[in-house]
C-alpha cells in the first residue's frame, strides 16, 4: 500500500531572499455585505500557482506574514484573511470579544452564528485566488487549528493541490471526511506532542494519509500554532519549501 512508504521527516529548507514582498491589504464583501480584511502577496512573476491561509482562533491573519512573504517570492500568490468576527474583520454583530465575553448558556450560540458563515468567507477567499491564477492553476490550503475544519471544507468541495493542518485537532467526523475524500492529496501535518487532542488526531490524519509526499513534523513540549513558528525560526521556511515542492 502507498502509505508504506510515508515517511515521518523534520526536513532542512535553506534559501535567500533578496528582496521582500509586502502585502497589500484588501476588502473582500461577501454576499451578505460583510467586510472581510485580507492580505495579498503578490509575486513578482506571472504564476499559476497559490496558497490560502487560515489561522487559528486565538490569533489573526498577521501570523502568516512571514509566510506569506516567502511564497510571493517563490513565485506563490498568497491570501491570509481574518475570519469574520476576529482581527480587522468585525462588526456590531460579528466579533469574537463579545462572544467570548458572553455566559456559558448563550456563549455556544454565539459563536455557532459566527462560525457557520465561515465556509462561504473561505470561499470567497479561494475564488479570489482562483481568479488570480486562472482556471488551471493549483492552489494549496493552511489551516492553523480552528481553520483546519475550514481546510477540509473547502478541500471537500473544491480542488487542492495540498492541504498544511498546522496543530489542527480534528474530530471523528473531519478524520473520516480526510480518510474518504482528501488522503490522496499530499499533506503536512504540524503538532507538538503535549498539545494534546492536536497531536493524537495530528498521527491519526499522517496514518490516513496515502500521498508518497505527506508528512508530519513533531515538536516536543505543548506550543500550539503560531507559537511553534517563534520557537523554531526554521518553521515558516519548512512550510514554504514544502508547499513550493507541492505546486
Amino acid at each position: 500500500m502507498k502509505k508504506n512508504y510515508k515517511v515521518l521527516s523534520v526536513f532542512i529548507f535553506l534559501a535567500s531572499f533578496s528582496t521582500v514582498t509586502h502585502a497589500t491589504e484588501n476588502v473582500l464583501i461577501t454576499s451578505d455585505n460583510f467586510a472581510l480584511k485580507t492580505d495579498y502577496f503578490k509575486p513578482n512573476i506571472a504564476s499559476d500557482r497559490a496558497v490560502l491561509m487560515l489561522h487559528q482562533c486565538n490569533y489573526n491573519r498577521s501570523m502568516y506574514t512571514k509566510i506569506g512573504e516567502q511564497l510571493a517570492q517563490l513565485g506563490i500568490h498568497a491570501l491570509s484573511l481574518d475570519f469574520r468576527g476576529f482581527g480587522e474583520s468585525v462588526n456590531h454583530q460579528y466579533d469574537i470579544e463579545k462572544v467570548r465575553s458572553q455566559p456559558d448558556d448563550t456563549r455556544r450560540s454565539a459563536w455557532l452564528t459566527l462560525s457557520q458563515n465561515w465556509p462561504d468567507d473561505v470561499a470567497l477567499a479561494y475564488n479570489y485566488l482562483k481568479n488570480k491564477i486562472g482556471n488551471h492553476g493549483r492552489i494549496a490550503i493552511i489551516g492553523a487549528s480552528c481553520g483546519g475544519t475550514q481546510a477540509v471544507n473547502l478541500a471537500q468541495s473544491t480542488p487542492m493541490s495540498a492541504i498544511v493542518f498546522f496543530s489542527s485537532a480534528q474530530n471523528e467526523t473531519n478524520i473520516a471526511r480526510y480518510k474518504t475524500d482528501l488522503a490522496n492529496v499530499p499533506t503536512l501535518i504540524i503538532a507538538a506532542e503535549q498539545d494534546g487532542r492536536t497531536y493524537s488526531s495530528a498521527k491519526t490524519l499522517f496514518d490516513s494519509a496515502m500521498h508518497i509526499n505527506s508528512k508530519l513534523i513533531s515538536y516536543k513540549g505543548s506550543e500550539h500554532g503560531y507559537p511553534l513558528l517563534t520557537k523554531d525560526p526554521n518553521l515558516a521556511q519548512l512550510m514554504v519549501s514544502w508547499l513550493n515542492q507541492q505546486l
